[in-house]
């Protein structure tokens, strides 16, 4: 059941993706999202599905890990559905909200799966910098945000064991009716938000043990270098997002 959640899960192969600078990702991203929310055009959504299909091909990641992560999704699909019939909203709307979620989904999905995390603190540090100037403290946050990232692959890992345990005492979430299902989520919210919090414990412990100074300057590992690529990129995204507030305006 939970093995279809890629989100915050980290696949190392080398692509042009993989090789943008971090930065340069979580701004095309942001864009993407702001540009998919504004567009309320159905070939603009289609546009927009199909430059996400296409960097997903760019990436040279299989594409049955990005069709899991669509899988998992399928509950919220089957209910926004159902939910529009019942309010009889338009076709064309519903339509475009399943294309939107699609989108939004398998480019966040991009940005994990070829950005380690230590890299995406990197670049949201640098994303979030203008605020500093209003005294937010930028470094905290990045850092909330890429170990809440982090903790996703760790609270399925600790669910499916859950899972397996309670198969193991008679309690198949697999094969039982609908009460069994809700039964045995019950009992697994508990013990996996019990054990996530044992190992926020012990990853605070090992980064006190190791002297971690969240207001101390950190330097990167890693020497990321923007390239042509990523300004293209951005330029291609910024270019999408003009089109359509022109568009919208327009109209």
């Amino acid at each position: 059941m939970l093995n279809n959640v890629m989100i915050g899960r980290y696949y190392p192969i080398k692509s042009c993706i993989h090789r943008m600078n971090p930065l340069s990702k979580i701004i095309c991203t942001v864009i993407f999202i702001i540009t998919t929310f504004i567009s309320h055009n159905l070939v603009f959504n289609l546009s927009l599905l199909a430059l996400t299909i296409l960097i997903v091909m760019m990436t040279h990641i299989p594409l049955k890990i990005y069709i899991r992560t669509l899988l998992s999704l399928k509950i919220l699909m089957i209910f926004i559905i159902v939910i529009n019939l019942i309010l009889k909203v338009d076709i064309i709307i519903t339509i475009i909200t399943i294309i939107r979620l699609t989108s939004i989904v398998l480019y966040s999905t991009v940005l994990t799966l070829t950005t380690p995390p230590t890299e995406i603190t990197y670049g949201l540090e640098l994303f979030f910098t203008p605020l500093r100037i209003i005294g937010i403290p930028v470094n905290k946050m990045a850092l909330s945000i890429s170990l809440a990232i982090r903790f996703i692959p760790n609270i399925i890992d600790q669910g499916n064991k859950i899972l397996k345990s309670q198969a193991s005492r008679g309690v198949d979430y697999y094969n039982s009716n609908l009460g069994g299902k809700i039964l045995a989520i019950q009992s697994m919210l508990i013990p996996m938000f019990i054990l996530s919090f044992r190992r926020a414990d012990e990853l605070a412990d090992s980064m006190a043990v190791r002297l971690y100074n969240i207001n101390r300057k950190r330097t990167n590992y890693r020497i990321n270098k923007w390239g042509l690529f990523d300004t293209y990129m951005v330029l291609i995204h910024l270019t999408l997002l003009i089109a359509i507030i022109t568009k919208e305006v327009i109209l």
